[in-house]
């Protein structure tokens, strides 16, 4: 479980699971609050409205009877269906109705507002006019004491303003519940019959369904994110898994293609990296083997001279030295390719450049293959024009790259065969050619000729021998003197090298 939270699924997920999170939480709060705020000034519209219902029932009342009993009994059913208190006040000052508490006592007597009650802050207050006229003052508590509740018709029956009703006349007979005219009991009908729906409940029913369809979403998206993260990282355990068995040593490992995203990319990536190194692996051994059989055969030559010379078998002849003096200048000329090229490729090859122009030291370079070249009855010509371009080169090294591009030329060029040397300078650089009409190099080798350790022919043949390492020098040479090498050949006419070198700027 816990190596799962640490994977890179596991983190996708909770990372998914901690914005859903966030998400659904910010909605709920901020749902919750709108919600809130909106039933409040719906709630605020709905006890706005039953004000001026009940305002319309006193002034109705009133209007239609011109009677303070009446308005009573108004009152005390606007106070038990709202369960507000509800007051009227005369425009004398005095409490004429409440909906909680009798407003005559014994004696019939009345109060007026500041006596009847000790908070009067509580009320609020709102002028009623009939006719335009003020008749007086509606006050509304709509939050009233747990301990006050409203009169019942029982207690106004048996109240001293019944008593007083009752000298007054037939309506002594009349039962609780018809205390009052039957036209003030059809208006309180009419006004108040209207109840509006607990606001509470309704928000807490949005509130339970926006948490229950949020846990919802959050779950699917869970379980989603999951799949498609899973599905989605297949590649990478894939890559995972080839790049253990490259590191164990199988270098055939390879990721199936899978397609042309980031991830896809990367296997294509994994992919070419493990055939590079397979091939680095196979030109290392193919290094170690061409090396192994290039040191041995002039060192098995010299050690056979010298043990014929040892045992006296063959004098120690002039022609004898020779031989010996040719094998030990080869295994020195292969010893320094290896050296040059180790230089190079650890980026540590140091030029001792000069400023002028390169041509004289081309042209000297290639006189020194003349005598090969008339031996093999090759023509072997040299041509430049803009001689006058200067370049800063190391004097060495380009003669070490001229050379090495004619000896390949002469390996490649069978006898009667042409070798050209062209050189072009303008003002922003010098460029050689070095033609030749040989076998020319196939189209599979050709992207890979100037690979280290690779050779266009495999064989062990001193023809055309070497450990590969000639073009790969001569193109470390050319980059290290901020130049550029290409090759085009064709099988018919042979091959062309082109050599780019940057024109001195100063």
């Amino acid at each position: 479980m816990f190596s799962w939270a640490f994977s890179l699924q596991g983190r996708l997920t909770l990372g998914f699971a901690l914005v859903l999170a966030l998400s659904i939480t910010s909605v709920s709060v901020y749902s919750a609050y709108a919600t809130r705020v909106e039933t409040e000034r719906f709630a605020s519209e709905i006890e706005l409205a039953r004000t001026e219902r009940a305002e319309q029932l006193v002034k109705d009342t009133f209007e239609a009877n011109q009677d303070w009993d009446e308005v009573q009994y108004a009152v005390q059913q606007v106070g038990n269906l709202f369960g507000w208190r509800v007051a009227f006040e005369s425009d004398s000052g005095l409490i004429v109705a409440d909906s909680h508490e009798l407003v005559r006592n014994a004696q019939g007597l009345l109060e007026t507002f500041a006596e009847r009650y000790a908070r009067p802050t509580r009320f609020t207050k709102r002028p009623v006019f009939v006719n335009g006229e003020l008749i007086g003052y509606m006050l509304v508590d709509e939050q009233p004491s747990r301990k006050e509740r409203p009169l019942s018709m029982q207690e106004f029956f048996r109240s001293p303003l019944s008593q007083l009703l009752n000298e007054q006349g037939p309506r002594q007979t009349l039962p609780p519940t018809q205390v009052s005219s039957q036209a003030t009991g059809d208006l309180v009908a009419e006004v108040l019959e209207f109840v509006d729906p607990p606001l509470s409940n309704l928000q807490a029913s949005f509130q339970r369904s926006l948490l229950i369809a949020g846990i919802a979403a959050g779950f699917a998206g869970l379980l989603i994110v999951m799949l498609l993260t899973r599905q989605a990282l297949a590649p990478v355990r894939n890559l995972t898994a080839a790049a253990s068995s490259l590191g164990a040593g199988d270098l055939s490992q390879r990721v199936p293609e899978s397609g042309t995203d980031e991830i896809g990319k990367l296997g294509n990536t994994f992919n070419t990296m493990a055939s590079d190194l397979q091939l680095a692996v196979d030109q290392r051994r193919q290094l170690t083997a061409d090396v192994a059989h290039e040191l041995r055969t002039p060192l098995t030559n010299i050690q056979g001279y010298l043990e014929a010379i040892k045992d006296g078998v063959v004098e120690a002849d002039e022609e004898t030295i020779d031989t010996l003096h040719t094998q030990t200048i080869h295994l020195s000329n292969l010893i320094e390719d290896l050296r040059i090229f180790a230089i190079a490729d650890a980026g540590a090859l140091a030029l001792n450049k000069s400023h002028g122009s390169p041509v004289p030291v081309i042209q000297d370079s290639v006189a020194h293959f003349s005598q090969r070249a008339r031996e093999r009855e090759i023509d072997l010509s040299i041509s430049a024009t803009g001689t006058e371009t200067a370049v800063d080169f190391d004097e060495t090294r380009i003669r070490q790259v001229i050379s090495n591009l004619v000896e390949n030329a002469l390996t490649h060029t069978p006898n009667g065969g042409s070798i050209g040397v062209e050189i072009f300078g303008n003002n922003d650089n010098v460029k050689i050619l070095v033609a030749d009409s040989g076998t020319g190099i196939s189209e599979t080798d050709l992207p890979r000729i100037f690979d280290q350790f690779y050779r266009a022919d495999q064989s062990r043949n001193r023809a055309t021998g070497g450990a590969g390492l000639g073009l790969t020098i001569v193109k470390r040479l050319v980059e290290a003197h901020g130049g550029e090498i290409s090759v085009t050949s064709d099988a018919d006419s042979g091959t062309t090298f082109h050599v780019l070198l940057p024109a001195s700027r100063t």
